[in-house]
């Protein structure tokens, strides 16, 4: 798993827009270290820990030095794709510059001036409303312990426990806000963008548009209970907002409570019919 491309979602109630000035820098965590999470990914189940130094070479690479006076760190909103994982030309720029990248006591804590541009616009309002409440980064794992999952992934023993696989070196290469409210058990799921891609591709766009409300809502895939309402949220309950419309992520950003592995075995199941 050592140098393979990912995507995290961490579901962190703390960004906000500092306050004074244009009210246009917002201060986020990307990444929470030494706190396990869960993954289910085609990895297999397991937990995932982020060492504290796991970002240090990465930030030194990336940081202004010399002639450049920017961090080489894009920020896009939900990775610069739609909600069903596809490139979305307006979300293929970025929202802002990061003006700080540090890792601190906590995590990877990011401060991000926000561009005056029409999507920048619309997700600093959802910002501000609360819409938004976390952020997603990607990049490369190139050092972790164990390094590869074992054959078959890996898989909880006898008595429930996963495997911890402690990320000791990470690329980062973006990050930035997503539309999708915390878990509240704060699971996460690790999609990787060459393995979603084709299976959403087959999907009809009826399917695409039942799997994005999904995703939106934290429905999960398996059939709603005899009663169970099945439509959209109501008035005043959790919405993305506008920019959610057209929404930029490199693979998915999926929050769902379900594992990676229902999504795909739902769309094998379609396969066969």
């Amino acid at each position: 798993m050592d140098d393979a491309a990912f995507l995290r979602y961490f579901p962190l109630e703390d960004i906000h827009v500092r306050a004074g000035g244009d009210g246009r820098t917002v201060e986020a965590y990307a990444a929470v270290f030494d706190t396990p999470v869960e993954i289910h990914d085609q990895d297999g189940d397991y937990l995932e820990q982020i060492d504290r130094r796991a970002f240090d070479r990465t930030l030194q690479q990336l940081a202004p030095a010399g002639s450049r006076s920017t961090w080489r760190v894009g920020v896009f909103y939900n990775h610069g794709r739609t909600l069903w994982g596809t490139p979305s030309e307006r979300g293929s720029m970025p929202i802002g510059t990061p003006v700080e990248l540090k890792a601190d006591a906590r995590g990877l804590l990011s401060v991000t001036r926000y561009n005056k541009t029409e999507l920048a616009d619309e997700v600093l309002e959802n910002i501000r409303e609360g819409a938004i409440t976390g952020q997603s980064f990607s990049g490369r794992f190139t050092r972790s312990d164990p390094g590869r999952p074992p054959r078959g992934g890996f898989r909880a023993d006898r008595d429930g426990k996963l495997k911890t696989v402690r990320r000791q070196e990470i690329a980062l290469k973006e990050y930035g806000p997503t539309p999708f409210p915390a878990y509240p058990d704060a699971a996460v799921i690790g999609v990787r963008a060459e393995q979603i891609m084709p299976l959403l591709s087959e999907l009809s766009p009826e399917e695409r548009d039942k799997l994005a409300l999904m995703l939106r809502t934290g429905t999960p895939l398996d059939p709603p209970a005899e009663g169970t309402p099945t439509d959209p949220p109501a008035a005043g309950g959790p919405n993305p907002g506008p920019a959610a419309e057209d929404p930029p992520a490199q693979g998915h950003s999926a929050r769902q409570k379900i594992a990676w592995a229902k999504v795909r075995a739902e769309i094998k199941a379609r396969r066969a019919l």
